[in-house]
């Protein structure tokens, strides 16, 4: 299987709590192997400041926390799972 790169947001990392940030490393260790593990949101359900993103997926978190997505693919690049959001519903 090709290389997966996950990459977090440090900002977001930082502002999580320490139970979101426990989960969301045993989270990137799956997305390693499977980058669609997370539920796809529907594109007339994509938040507007993420509506330039090809696809976008959500993983739960603890306490009520989110995780959103996206999986990229180039031919030289290979594929990369980027964390864009770390929050709760009311963020």
């Amino acid at each position: 299987m090709a290389d997966i790169k996950v990459v977090v947001d440090e900002r977001e990392f930082r502002a999580a709590g320490e139970a979101q940030r426990r989960k969301l490393r045993e989270f990137a260790a799956r997305l390693r192997q499977r980058p669609f593990l997370g539920d796809r949101i529907p594109r007339r359900l994509v938040p507007r400041p993420f509506r330039d993103l090809p696809n976008l997926f959500r993983l739960e978190l603890p306490g009520g926390w989110r995780a959103l997505y996206a999986v990229a693919t180039a031919p030289l690049a290979g594929t990369q799972v980027r964390v864009v959001w770390i929050g709760d519903h009311t963020r």
